[in-house]
């Protein structure tokens, strides 16, 4: 899933023109505090609303102000994982996209990447969650892939965390079946660690009803 696809057009940009009154009518308006400034269709930065807040003379314009602008952006290739890196890079909320030629495109709010992610990692799909390790020497995707595939599993999620000093890898599998058992002793039986199980319908509700609190809270 790429940039343009997760595109928001609700949220207008602010331009160089626009006053510092204006940015902040618009920030209350749409309830961010965070928006991309333009200089006529150009990307050119970024402002907050504790940028604003401190400044005098709102009746200025943004350019005026001569602000050093950071310039968070993802272009219009990206993948819905650049734009998460540039939301945790940049400490934002919202992701500009642009095109090749820093023309602005539009913005991804955190809501819409959350669902997107949501939907790459299936948590609205039944089935059982198992968290893995194994030391790096030994890490093998296509290994996994196997081990589930001959359990008669389909793995629907897939993701890795590497704790490099440990020298172990972290493996979260989501798969389409709560009937692990012979899964898990096959993941044993090849010295992968089962750190936890989560394969009934409670715990599937219990992510289900998570992600929607947290949808329910961006909507605020």
């Amino acid at each position: 899933m790429i940039a343009p696809y997760l595109i928001s057009d609700s949220i207008p940009p602010l331009h160089l023109e626009d006053t510092g009154e204006n940015a902040l009518i618009t920030m209350q308006e749409y309830n961010v505090s965070q928006l991309p400034v333009l200089d006529g269709q150009q990307y050119v930065g970024f402002l907050t609303f504790d940028e604003i807040i401190g400044l005098k003379h709102l009746s200025h314009s943004i350019q005026s102000f001569k602000l050093n602008m950071p310039r968070p952006l993802v272009f219009n290739t990206a993948h819905i994982f650049d734009v998460m890196k540039a939301a945790v890079d940049f400490n934002v909320k919202v992701v500009p996209v642009v095109d090749e030629d820093f023309k602005y495109l539009g913005l991804i709010s955190a809501e819409s990447c959350l669902r997107a992610f949501a939907t790459l990692n299936s948590v609205h799909d039944n089935g059982a969650i198992l968290e893995l390790e194994i030391p790096l020497r030994d890490y093998s995707l296509s290994k996994v892939a196997r081990i589930a595939e001959d359990e008669n599993a389909t793995i629907l999620s897939f993701y890795t965390n590497v704790r490099q000093q440990e020298g172990i890898v972290e493996i979260t599998l989501k798969l389409n079946t709560t009937d692990v058992a012979g899964l898990v002793a096959s993941f044993e039986r090849f010295e992968y660690a089962v750190k936890a199980i989560h394969n009934d319908v409670q715990v599937t509700d219990e992510l289900k009803g998570n992600y929607d609190a947290l949808m329910r809270y961006l909507n605020v």
